[in-house]
């Protein structure tokens, strides 16, 4: 997909690309090595092809979140759920309001001098 977006924005010289790695992508997680390897190729994308398209006025990020309270892990145990916020430093989820905000951001033109950059929301787990 970001290959055929990225083409089309060329030709406007002009676009916004944002694509959801993950801190696993980061950090790997334990008995998730599949999950972990493939959000590190993320990384390794939005790294590349924002150097590649820099100089065409197309940004390309991505956002690598921690837990972040959804549908999803809703039926998540009790146990599981401590397990993973345990690791965040502000002991709690994030919300989908936070992403939504921080995303919405990034594919801002406030944020016009930033590419191949991966941005964590994770609650101060990732600190590097």
């Amino acid at each position: 997909m970001t290959k055929y977006a990225v083409a089309a924005m060329e030709k406007n010289r002009y676009g916004r690309v944002l694509l959801l790695a993950s801190i696993a992508g980061k950090e790997g997680n334990p008995f998730m090595a599949g999950y972990s390897s493939m959000k590190a190729g993320v990384i390794g994308l939005v790294k590349g092809v924002g150097k590649e398209y820099a100089d065409k006025n197309i940004t390309v990020n991505g956002l690598a979140p921690a837990v972040i309270k959804t549908a999803m892990n809703a039926d998540t145990s009790p146990e599981q759920l401590q397990y993973m916020v345990a690791k965040i430093p502000m002991k709690r989820l994030g919300t989908v309001e936070e992403v939504a905000n921080m995303a919405s951001w990034i594919v801002s033109n406030e944020a016009s001098f930033t590419t191949g950059f991966i941005f964590d929301i994770s609650g101060g787990r990732a600190t590097y």
